[in-house]
């Protein structure tokens, strides 16, 4: 109840308040829970400590800067119930429509992201361009809360599916040429799958990659950039994966997360503060953690 109207109440704030002054607000809560929440800050630090190549001073550098980052996410989100159409396209700087339309190949599209920038950005503008687009969530625990959620971003023209009740909906959806939009950097419940990122193993879903086998869609991969620390302006970066499938399906899984995963190496080195990633994600980070909880 209390993460419920805590939301309600933000929400009010951030769309009552100047757009300035909301992202001041953001980030400095992003910098709150910096100093208080010991476990995140700890993860992210170990996370970007593979980002910054074993440099400690500057992984806590971008892990500070990352949580700060967050906030301004966060204040978006808040404030997209009042997003217009105008403002929409305003603030979204992107002109390669045509050649991210080239990649549908007749089966729909998996868009593969991960928690970067502004991915509810990118998935607004592709709706506002006539595209179907189904993004795949996780659900809350207090179905007020969740419907809350869920109404941000049905405003912004997505189909919300919730990630415990997929089945053959996904091979639909496709298969009538619509896009899925799914994030990629969350550890499974289960086993996943094994690849490597930044020089160590992490596993991931592999529920992407046999979709698009079963499918046929194509695979495209990308991120929503903000333009600069403070500005609300966003721009999209994407890559097509291609991928042939040799018949052997447990081998094309993998080689083709790792495909998926690989490519988000570049612009993460680029913009590691974009990266809000506050969970353990390589193997070793995940086994430590679970020895120091033991």
């Amino acid at each position: 109840m209390a993460l419920y109207w805590g939301f309600r109440v933000a929400a009010f704030l951030a769309r009552a308040a100047p757009l300035r002054a909301a992202y001041a607000a953001g980030r400095l809560g992003g910098l709150c829970a910096w100093a208080l929440w010991r476990g995140g800050r700890r993860r992210c630090v170990r996370n970007m400590l593979r980002v910054a190549g074993g440099d400690e001073a500057r992984a806590r550098r971008l892990a500070r800067r990352s949580f700060a980052a967050y906030g301004l996410y966060l204040a978006d989100f808040l404030r997209f119930g009042a997003l217009s159409r105008e403002e929409l396209r305003r603030r979204v700087v992107f002109d390669r429509w045509a050649q991210l339309e080239e990649a549908r190949a007749g089966a729909g599209v998996l868009f593969v992201t991960m928690h970067f920038g502004n991915w509810d950005m990118g998935a607004a503008a592709l709706a506002d361009r006539g595209h179907r687009i189904s993004v795949i969530a996780d659900t809350f625990a207090d179905p007020r809360l969740n419907e809350l959620v869920l109404e941000s971003r049905r405003r912004l023209g997505m189909q919300i599916l919730p990630a415990e009740r997929l089945g053959p909906r996904l091979l639909r959806i496709l298969r009538g040429n619509g896009i899925v939009a799914a994030l990629i950097d969350v550890p499974p419940p289960g086993a996943g799958v094994e690849v490597e990122f930044f020089g160590g193993t992490v596993a991931v879903h592999d529920g992407v990659a046999r979709l698009a086998l079963r499918s046929g869609a194509s695979v495209v991969t990308g991120a929503v950039r903000r333009l600069g620390p403070w500005s609300d302006r966003v721009t999209g970066e994407f890559w097509r994966i291609r991928y042939e499938p040799t018949g052997d399906r447990e081998r094309d899984v993998r080689a083709l997360t790792q495909a998926i995963v690989g490519s988000f190496e570049g612009i993460v080195r680029a913009h590691p503060e974009q990266w809000y990633i506050f969970r353990p994600l390589w193997r070793d980070d995940i086994a430590a953690e679970a020895a120091g909880r033991a």
